[in-house]
């Protein structure tokens, strides 16, 4: 998403509020919130030649009006049509001015002469080994080690692409990974590297690291069994664990011990609740913990096992000081690590008791709460999320602020409503926040130029963020 197939605006991620013609030109409300009318870009052509025009964003969409896994952002959708041959109406159930950023911004526009033959079911299960798109890049080869993107030579953006090939290569942990990033066969990456003043930066001085915060860690407690689904529990792993020893320890202080609402700041401040502005968890305590548990009957000690990614080495030291800070607060912690796939697997169906990850990298308030809280975009457990909803937090308020937040667009009302959900977040720990994620993404600036950075956010820099991959990936320049 973002290299292939694209969207129709680029919704920057780094920088709220931001929205960039990609496949559209403009777009409008009306019908109070219920119907956006998309004008889109002409003479815009599919990698195989042939044009792009309405009728493949109207397949698009009434495609995930056939099945819900191709609607994966839960949107409310009616239906849509086209108007002329490059104009859409996109019709909503209910207003939708919150949804922008999903329906415009994260529905891949797909080809309709090449998928129309298929069902819904075969497009979410079929391999796509010759992937047509109206993206930058063309894939040109792939294996499990690496897949290779060439630069599209018909792409409608003047000048654009800049890089005429981009290899990405796949390491079994950040050990492999910060060594080819360290001497210099990476030019582009997003790992982990502790001391990375001493190992990274002090070697090269046109190596360079952008840390524009984007997302926050948590633990993701299962909300529907075992011992996680007490608050209580919750509550006592909140209590013990010491987020600014992990953030001095891990990762030198760049990741700071995030808030109890999980608001990612600087970049959501001005949607931050006033009661909650000075908020915090308070100072760390097994004794505290051990009492959270012992007011709520809990017998001790608890037994809980927490997923992640074998190789995953920062993740990994993290859980081990969480895990002996639970220790003397009555929690046994026992940290699993399954390989990626099963991971990810586990993680989409539910199956786990508790697993560490981060979430955000949307522009604004409204999605990232959607995104980890809104019940609509969850499937039952033992179905794929594709979201973010990994423990099916069901919440009836919470639903309802989201979906009044959707039905306006009045500032003061939609701020009002993500109050109740900050409150609700605090008070109820669907996920256990930790740290504002450390996103430090590396560049080599003997091999690249023009990446994003803090005083020029034109997106989120990070390799693993779709779609923002593609317009950073179209946008980055050959070092001179």
């Amino acid at each position: 998403n973002g290299m292939i197939d694209e969207p129709l605006f680029f919704f920057d991620t780094a920088k709220s509020g931001v929205i960039q013609p990609w496949l559209g030109r403009s777009y409008a409300w009306s019908n109070g919130g219920r119907t956006v009318t998309v004008q889109l870009r002409q003479n815009v052509k599919w990698t195989d030649g042939k044009p792009f025009t309405s009728a493949d964003v109207v397949y698009s969409f009434n495609l995930a009006l056939k099945n819900t896994a191709i609607n994966k952002f839960g949107l409310p959708l009616a239906n849509s049509a086209a108007d002329g041959t490059y104009g859409v109406k996109i019709n909503f159930t209910k207003p939708a001015y919150s949804y922008a950023y999903y329906a415009l911004g994260r529905v891949e526009i797909l080809p309709q002469h090449i998928w129309q033959s298929d069902s819904p079911s075969q497009i979410t299960t079929s391999l796509n080994a010759h992937p047509v798109g109206t993206g930058a890049y063309e894939l040109s080869s792939f294996s499990p080690q690496a897949m290779t993107f060439t630069a599209n030579p018909h792409y409608y953006m003047a000048g654009l692409p800049k890089f005429k090939t981009l290899r990405f290569v796949s390491y079994n942990s950040n050990t492999s990974s910060d060594a080819a990033i360290e001497n210099g066969t990476i030019g582009w990456a997003g790992s982990f590297i502790p001391s990375i003043q001493k190992l990274y930066l002090s070697r090269n001085k046109k190596f360079a690291v952008t840390d524009i915060p984007l997302s926050t860690a948590f633990l993701v407690p299962n909300l529907h069994s075992g011992p996680t689904a007490n608050l209580a529990v919750r509550q006592a792993i909140s209590a013990a664990i010491d987020r600014g020893y992990i953030s001095n320890t891990v990762y030198n202080g760049y990741a700071s011990p995030t808030n109890p609402e999980a608001l990612i700041l600087p970049n959501y401040r001005a949607q931050l609740a006033p009661s909650l502005a000075s908020a915090s968890f308070g100072t760390p305590s097994a004794s505290r913990a051990k009492s959270i548990l012992a007011s709520a009957h809990v017998k001790t000690p608890v037994s809980i096992t927490v997923d992640m990614v074998s190789g995953y080495t920062d993740y990994l030291s993290d859980l081990q000081i969480i895990q002996s800070e639970l220790k003397p607060a009555g929690i046994n912690l026992t940290i699993a690590q399954p390989a990626f796939a099963s991971f990810i697997s586990d993680q989409s169906t539910g199956n786990f008791q508790m697993l560490m990850d981060n979430f955000g990298y949307v522009p604004d308030p409204y999605d990232y709460y959607y995104s980890i809280l809104a019940s609509s975009v969850a499937p039952p457990i033992g179905q794929a999320d594709s979201v973010g909803d990994y423990n099916r937090f069901k919440n009836a308020t919470v639903d309802s602020m989201l979906s009044q937040i959707a039905a306006t667009n009045d500032t003061a009302t939609q701020n009002a409503d993500l109050a109740q959900i900050e409150q609700i977040f605090a008070q109820q720990l669907p996920e256990i926040p930790l740290f504002n994620q450390q996103d430090e993404i590396e560049f080599d600036g003997n091999v690249v130029a023009n990446y994003p950075t803090l005083s020029n956010p034109y997106a989120a820099p990070a390799v693993y963020i779709q779609p923002d991959i593609g317009w950073v990936a179209m946008h980055l320049t050959p070092a001179k």
